[in-house]
C-alpha cells in the first residue's frame, strides 16, 4: 500500500502537470527537464491541493514520499475544509507565488489549480457516486466533494472557478469498480473544469471468485453456519444484494493490510460482534453497539 502510495505523484499528478504545461507553452512534452523548471510549473504544482477521501487515503505517507515537491501545507487529511482552514491555504499559497513570481500575484492566481483527491479502495464504486435510477439525483463522495467546489464558500472559495482540474485516485480499485465510476463521472456536471479519474493498481477481472474455478470456497461461505443475517442492514441494500458473498456481490478474496474490505466474501471479514468470526475480522464504519 505505501508504494502505491509513493507511486501516485510520479505516474499520475506530475505527468499530468508536465503535459498541461507543454500544451501551454507549445513545448514537447518530452522535453521534461526544461518544463518543470518553469515558472509555469512551479506555479501549478504549488496550486496543487492534496485531499484525503476517507481515512484510508495515507495522506501522511503521501506527504512524506514527496517532500521535495510538495509541502506540508498541500497536503490535507479530509475534503472537508473549514472557512479557516481555506483561508489559511490561500494565504499560504499567496506568499509562495509571490516567491515564485518574484512580485505579487494577481486575485485570480492566489486560488487552487488541481484539487487531488487519494482513496485506498474501491470495489463497487457505488461509496463513490451512485445514482438513483428514478429521481437521477447523484449521491456518494464524489458528487458531495463537486458540490463543495461547486460553492463560494470553504473549500469553494480556495479553487479556480475556471480550468479546474479535479483528479480522482484510487490506490486499488475493481473492474466493477472502474467501469461503474466511469459510467457515471461523465453524467455528472461540473461547471468549474473537468474531472479526471485514474486508478494506480487495477485489480483485474480474473481476482474475482468464479462460480466454477472457485466452487469449493463458495460452497462453504454459501453455508447458513457461516452467515450471519443480520449483516443485510440498511447500508448493505444500498448494494443491491446480500452480503453473504460481498457487499454489491463483490465475491473478493481481498485482505488489505489495515482492514478488509466488505466486498470481500462475508468468510472472510465477518466483524468479532457478530456470531461468525471472519478469518480477517473487518473494523466497519458502521458498527453497531453491543
Amino acid at each position: 500500500m505505501n508504494h502505491l502510495v509513493q507511486l501516485t505523484f510520479p505516474t499520475i499528478i506530475r505527468p499530468r502537470m508536465i503535459a498541461d504545461v507543454a500544451q501551454e507553452l507549445g513545448m514537447s512534452p518530452q522535453r521534461i527537464k526544461a518544463i518543470v523548471e518553469t515558472p509555469e510549473y512551479r506555479m501549478r504544482l504549488r496550486r496543487t491541493l492534496v485531499l484525503g477521501m476517507s481515512d484510508g487515503a495515507r495522506t501522511d505517507w503521501f506527504r512524506r514520499a514527496n517532500p521535495q515537491d510538495m509541502s506540508n501545507e498541500q497536503v490535507f487529511h479530509a475534503y472537508d475544509v473549514s472557512n479557516a482552514k481555506a483561508e489559511n491555504m490561500r494565504s499560504k499559497l499567496r506568499k509562495d507565488l509571490t516567491s515564485i513570481l518574484g512580485q505579487e500575484p494577481s486575485e485570480d492566481q492566489v486560488c487552487f489549480q488541481y484539487i487531488v483527491l487519494l482513496d485506498d479502495f474501491s470495489a463497487s464504486g457505488t461509496s463513490a457516486i451512485r445514482q438513483d435510477e428514478k429521481t437521477l439525483v447523484f449521491d456518494g463522495k464524489i458528487p458531495k466533494i463537486v458540490e463543495m467546489l461547486e460553492s463560494h464558500e470553504a473549500l469553494g472559495g480556495a479553487v479556480a472557478e475556471t480550468g479546474l482540474v479535479l483528479i480522482i485516485v484510487v490506490y486499488i480499485a475493481s473492474d466493477q469498480a472502474i467501469e461503474h465510476i466511469e459510467k457515471l463521472l461523465p453524467k455528472l456536471t461540473f461547471s468549474k473544469g473537468t474531472i479526471v479519474f485514474k486508478v494506480v493498481h487495477r485489480l483485474g477481472p480474473s481476482l474475482r471468485l468464479d462460480d466454477e474455478r472457485d466452487a469449493d470456497i463458495l460452497a462453504l461461505a454459501n453455508q447458513d453456519r457461516y452467515f450471519d443475517p443480520e449483516v443485510d442492514d440498511e447500508h448493505g441494500a444500498v448494494g443491491g444484494t446480500s452480503k453473504r458473498l460481498g457487499y454489491a456481490d463483490g465475491r473478493l478474496p481481498v485482505i488489505l493490510s489495515h482492514n478488509t474490505p466488505n466486498n470481500s466474501i462475508f468468510l472472510l471479514w465477518a466483524e468479532d460482534i457478530q456470531r461468525v468470526r471472519g478469518l480477517f475480522p473487518r473494523v466497519s464504519r458502521h458498527r453497531k453497539r453491543q
